[in-house]
């Protein structure tokens, strides 16, 4: 009754229970079933790393005591989670053993039927729907033979969605009607919602677009009943997509965002378990040494005891001991301060490494997402005035260019943020002339600032003033710098580049009279995938990422990169190296 996904508590409780009670009375298969049933639950939350380690256990477990069925249901396990991770090769090699076995072995066919359904699942997503229909019709007729109503219906849910890829519409409606009418009044709300889903479907690929529209709208109805992130991402943006043919393009955008939101919430759920597995290991650390600490301290009173009984014979040996024990303890106590500042600085390094995960995965599932989903809509627009409007044509073109472009941007910064972390570029150092380095790297932002009538002021303390760096690195820091600088400032202002020597330190300062930092952003300005509400005054497509290429090009010249900036009147960045 439970094994559903909207019910994956109970599951858990119920297998819990059947493991407790099993231990105590020595039953084999019980064991076997609580295996079975912990694989479905790591499934329906999206574990399928442990959910295939637990299909493993129970696979060698069953072979153990020589429990056959629970073998092929590890088997059949296995394979589903390999499908549910496009592992499809590894899945077809492990249900075509099963059903070469069982067929040998005359077992259940119900089972057999099952492995040819999940073998049809790997073919279409291979797509070889002839083959995948096959496997499909094999299972249905051994379900049909063992007049398992169910499981009937359930079949009929997969080879829908293949007879509508196959456009085979109206076998695809007969099967959808019949499951429906099957379904009615049996609180089966997850199969309902697949059968619906089947239906907005059929009539998308036939182009009844408003009358999917409607499906979908009672599709969202039912998720929200189930409470499934997965069902609730898979609706919004079918209806994004019915939304994009009817051309209600406001409301197709809104719903690739909610699609957008369900789809983290899925990522976000995978990677807070990861995280709770960390802190649950750092609480068990914590709870050993507390533990050792206290055996510690019982030890020493044991010894102060015994050393009070014999205090009056033994005084000057006391003390020597005492001593000792004092001193011991204050190694133990200065150990066990370092171990716990060891232990702060990991935590802390662990939360900073989940800010820069969730920074990261903010700007591949909202920025990244962004181009993709204006490439898509300005393409509609192309193809649908390719015969009608030049103009219309022509400013798609360049908007598709624009966003393609800025896609790379942002993917190119990505790469260059984890190249430099991972030490993947070689410092290669030579003497570099930093008045020529700074003249080109002007000359070539010239276009952008003129396009904004900004002006860019260099000056130089000396002439000719040279440095061994690597210039490709440094070029690259700089380049962020200004482009900034250009970005945030005001139509017809003015950027000051500044060349400067300073006692042992070589100065490039960067100035700009814009828009300025916040103060409450001004903290984590430098971290990576770190990101300001902060927008380029004339819309230009910023990334985010620029400063924080600039902190690790600092730290592998051996420099250092400050700023001042006030909110409204702009900001200076200074770039320092070592002579």
């Amino acid at each position: 009754m439970y094994i559903d996904e909207a019910k994956t508590d109970s599951l858990l409780f119920l297998a819990n229970q059947i493991k407790d009670l099993s231990t105590k009375i020595n039953y084999v298969e019980g064991l076997l079933q609580y295996g079975r049933f912990i694989g479905w639950y790591y499934e329906f939350e999206g574990m399928h790393d442990k959910a295939v380690d637990a299909y493993f256990v129970l696979q060698k477990d069953a072979e153990k005591y020589n429990q056959e069925k629970f073998k092929y249901m590890a088997m059949n396990g296995i394979a589903t989670c390999y499908i549910q991770t496009n592992q499809l090769e590894k899945a077809k090699n492990v249900l075509k053993s099963a059903i070469s076995q069982q067929i040998i072995a005359k077992s259940n066919p119900l089972r057999i039927s099952t492995f040819y359904n999940n073998l049809g699942i790997v073919y279409k997503r291979q797509n070889k729907n002839d083959s995948a229909f096959l496997m499909y019709d094999k299972s249905l007729q051994i379900k049909i033979e063992a007049k398992d109503s169910l499981a009937i219906a359930n079949q009929k849910i997969n080879m829908t969605a293949l007879l509508v890829r196959l456009k085979r519409y109206d076998e695809a409606e007969k099967f959808i009607n019949e499951n429906l009418s099957f379904l009615k009044n049996k609180n089966r709300d997850a199969d309902v919602w697949s059968n619906l889903n089947n239906l907005s479907g059929l009539k998308f690929a036939q182009g009844k677009y408003i009358e999917s529209e409607k499906i979908i709208e009672k599709l969202l109805l039912l998720a929200k009943k189930l409470d499934s992130n997965q069902k609730l991402f898979e609706s919004y943006n079918d209806l994004a997509e019915v939304q994009v043919k009817l051309e209600k393009y406001k409301s197709a955008i809104e719903n690739f965002k909610k699609a957008a939101e369900y789809k983290e919430k899925i990522i976000n759920l995978e990677t807070n378990e990861k995280i709770s597995e960390l802190q649950e290991k750092y609480n068990a650390d914590e709870r050993e040494k507390e533990n050792k600490l206290l055996s510690s301290q019982l030890e020493n009173e044991k010894i102060k005891q015994w050393f009070t009984i014999i205090a009056s014979v033994l005084f000057a040996l006391l003390a020597i001991v005492i001593g000792f024990a004092l001193r011991k303890n204050r190694k133990k106590n200065a150990q066990l301060a370092n171990q716990n500042e060891l232990i702060t600085q990991q935590k802390d390094k662990l939360t900073e490494l989940n800010i820069e995960k969730n920074n990261l995965i903010s700007i591949v599932s909202h920025d990244l997402r962004s181009p993709f989903n204006a490439i898509g809509l300005w393409n509609k627009t192309l193809q649908e005035n390719l015969n009608k409007s030049p103009m219309k044509v022509a400013e798609a073109t360049e908007m598709i260019e624009k966003t393609v472009v800025y896609g790379q941007n942002l993917i190119n910064n990505i790469l260059d943020i984890e190249k430099i972390d991972i030490n993947s570029h070689q410092v290669e150092l030579q003497k570099t002339n930093l008045s020529e380095l700074l003249k080109e790297l002007i000359a070539d932002f010239e276009p952008a600032a003129n396009g904004k009538q900004i002006k860019i002021n260099f000056e130089e303390s000396s002439p000719n003033l040279s440095l061994l760096t690597d210039p490709i690195l440094l070029r690259r820091a700089i380049e962020n710098l200004i482009s900034n600088a250009l970005k945030f400032s005001h139509r017809e202002s003015v950027v000051n580049v500044f060349l400067e020597e300073k006692s042992s330190d070589i100065l490039i300062k960067v100035q700009d009279f814009g828009v300025g930092i916040a103060e409450n952003e001004q903290p984590n300005l430098f971290s990576k995938y770190g990101k300001t509400s902060t927008q380029p005054t004339a819309g230009e497509a910023t990334t985010g990422l620029g400063l924080s290429i600039v902190k690790r090009i600092a730290d592998e010249l051996g420099g250092k990169i400050s700023f001042t900036t006030e909110s409204g009147k702009g900001s200076e960045f200074v770039f320092s190296l070592k002579k």
